[in-house]
């Protein structure tokens, strides 16, 4: 009778101290943020977004007449500092990074942002 009434006891332990780790495995870390890129056209716009893209981003807007970037990720599948890099190497300076110079001079003339290219 001892033995079953502790074994219950510890049965009851166990699930006690594993449910808060299994609650926080499943517990998303939605982070929202915004930052300055580098930018002028529809083309650099799309350029943009796609690079901001990366694995556990959810939602990435660019307003080119703000030159501001807005990002949803999951703060546990990437950060904020990767969102920068991978931005970077596809030509674009934000606020954190300058854009990837090789990239940069791939970039379409018109989306030459640091050699003056105006908004259209």
């Amino acid at each position: 009778m001892k033995t079953k009434i502790y074994f219950t006891y510890l049965v009851l332990v166990s699930v006690i101290i594993a449910t808060p780790s299994l609650a926080q495995k499943k517990t998303k870390k939605i982070v929202t943020a915004e930052f300055t890129v580098k930018g002028v056209c529809k083309m650099c716009k799309e350029r943009i977004e796609n690079a901001a893209l990366i694995k556990g981003v959810k939602f990435a807007e660019w307003d080119k007449q703000t030159n501001k970037l807005k990002v949803v990720f999951n703060s546990q599948k990437t950060t904020l500092d990767k969102i920068h890099k991978s931005i970077a190497d596809a030509g674009h300076d934000t606020d954190k990074l300058k854009g990837n110079d090789g990239a940069y001079k791939k970039l379409p003339k018109c989306c030459a942002y640091r050699d003056g290219a105006k908004k259209h």
